[in-house]
């Protein structure tokens, strides 16, 4: 119980400096990084699977609370293009998850829930279902992440020069 308790404290402080630093996923990212520096310097953190099923079952909550009546209500306007995007991520993930580990050697189904589309956290919790190698699946998600948030704006941004169609930021 002495380990359980210990891996949670600092499960929590490298959750809320993960979080403070706002780092993308910051209170996961964080509690990860800092359970895993202390599994690697021995101090042998220790969860029991209820605590697993449990954090499990807190995501699964949160991510519910995005199901509104609003988003039902805009359902209907937008389901054959949610649709799409959904196929058209899937089949993408896919082929560059048979690309990576083609051209790297990592194994198919870590670089399946690496290459997702998906949610960080929702690929990672999924992933923890299947005998795939959790901590690569994580670092992929982390890296994916990061530089999409970087990426992904300035690739908007030129498609707004190219296109002659400016975008406009919001004073936020």
């Amino acid at each position: 119980m002495h380990k359980v308790i210990i891996t949670i404290i600092i499960a929590v402080i490298g959750g809320v400096v993960g979080h403070y630093l706002k780092l993308p996923a910051g209170a996961m990212v964080g509690a990860m990084i800092s359970v895993g520096a202390a599994n690697i310097l021995d101090v042998q953190p220790q969860l029991p699977e209820t605590l697993n099923i449990l954090g499990q079952i807190i995501i699964g909550a949160a991510l519910g609370l995005s199901v509104t009546k609003e988003v039902l209500v805009g359902l209907k306007d937008y389901l054959v293009p949610s649709l799409l995007v959904v196929i058209l991520l899937a089949v993408f993930g896919v082929v560059t998850g048979f690309i990576v580990t083609k051209l790297t050697g990592v194994d198919l189904y870590t670089s399946l829930f690496g290459s997702v589309p998906g949610g960080m956290h929702e690929m990672v919790i999924l992933s923890q279902s299947y005998d795939v190698n959790h901590p690569a699946v994580m670092t992929i998600q982390t890296v994916r992440r990061v530089l999409i948030v970087v990426i992904y704006p300035l690739l908007v941004l030129l498609v707004s020069k190219l296109t002659g169609s400016y975008m406009h930021l919001l004073d936020k």
